[in-house]
């Protein structure tokens, strides 16, 4: 649920940030429905997913931003759940949430303090600081 509540909280800051900054393809984070719909038709097209995706990366390419795992970025396809070629904006949101929580887990980071950071066992404690007198 925390984990839930946080990236509906990047996805709305990533929002505004967009809404901002419009035509600044090199910020990192996922784009609003609104810069993909360049037509207005309140449905995204296949093209024009993946018309957004290569002026973000033709953008990062020219400020030298890497750009790895680009390969592995995921499908108009993966997104359209019910395979009527358009996506809603409720089926963009969805996917882009199904997405982030994917690389999120894939990089630990959805293990909570299990990950090996903080306070588990051996970690910011000195010898002799665990009570036990034995």
């Amino acid at each position: 649920m925390k984990a839930c509540k946080l990236v509906l909280g990047f996805l709305a800051a990533a929002t505004l940030v967009s809404t901002l900054n419009a035509t600044d393809y090199t910020q990192r984070g996922p784009s609003n429905f609104e810069e993909y719909d360049t037509n207005n038709d309140g449905f995204v097209s296949e093209s024009e997913f993946y018309d957004l995706r290569a002026k973000k990366m033709e953008a990062k390419a020219n400020q030298g931003m890497r750009m790895k795992n680009a390969g592995n970025a995921p499908t108009f396809e993966s997104f359209d759940t019910n395979s009527d070629k358009k996506l809603t904006k409720a089926e963009l949101l969805e996917g882009q949430m199904k997405n982030m929580k994917q690389n999120m887990n894939q990089k630990g980071m959805g293990n909570g303090m299990n990950s090996g950071q903080g306070m588990n066992k051996g970690q910011g404690m000195g010898k002799g600081m665990n009570n036990s007198n034995q």
